[in-house]
């Protein structure tokens, strides 16, 4: 008798942990941050830019982003994010100025909205949003003592697809592709968020 009351008491001790450990653990809160890093590409020519058919410009670099975001439902959100899309080296010549070599820096802030299909432990998502973006021209010459310098800024849309692993309760991995349409820059990033 006095086995079948801790075999009982043993079952129902078991049948209740995970309702227990459902109920300690703490709530998903609707805010979080994240960060990511990737890759960033620079849809325009040095041409383009310079006004220099033979000039080069490296149109690949590494980019960066910070994120906080309100996520008010399963399906939608609000963030405000930063991208840092690297620096694009350049080099030419121009006539009576000797050689040219310099870098164009691109960067972007602003708000989104993102629209999220939740799938068991992963969400689709897209983002649209107004952006500020800056590309920031430094240049040198060998025949001027002065850096040249110049920044075109620009608001417009900043757009973008993504995929994320939400392995642990408050904690995910993901995978995403953005443009920042004024400046012509797409970037693939990857990253985590934190939600707290």
């Amino acid at each position: 008798m006095k086995n079948l009351r801790y075999a009982l008491a043993a079952a129902l001790a078991a049948s209740a942990m995970p309702a227990m450990a459902q109920w300690m653990a703490p709530p998903q809160t609707p805010w979080y941050i994240g960060a990511g890093v990737g890759g960033a590409h620079l849809n325009r020519s040095a041409n383009d830019l310079l006004g220099l058919p033979n000039a080069s410009l490296d149109t690949n670099e590494t980019a960066y982003t910070v994120r906080l975001g309100y996520r008010f439902s399963p399906y939608w959100a609000v963030e405000a994010a930063y991208y840092d899309f690297g620096k694009f080296a350049f080099h030419g010549t121009l006539p009576g100025a000797g050689s040219l070599d310099g870098e164009f820096k691109a960067k972007s802030a602003g708000v989104n909205l993102v629209g999220i299909l939740p799938i068991d432990q992963f969400d689709l998502y897209g983002r649209i949003g107004w952006s500020r973006s800056e590309l920031k021209a430094n240049v040198s010459s060998s025949v001027f003592t002065t850096p040249l310098n110049s920044k075109d800024k620009e608001n417009g849309a900043l757009y973008g697809v993504g995929g994320r692993w939400n392995f642990m309760r408050n904690v995910g991995v993901f995978v995403e592709w953005d443009k920042a349409d004024k400046i012509r820059v797409d970037a693939y990033t990857i990253g985590i968020d934190f939600r707290f």
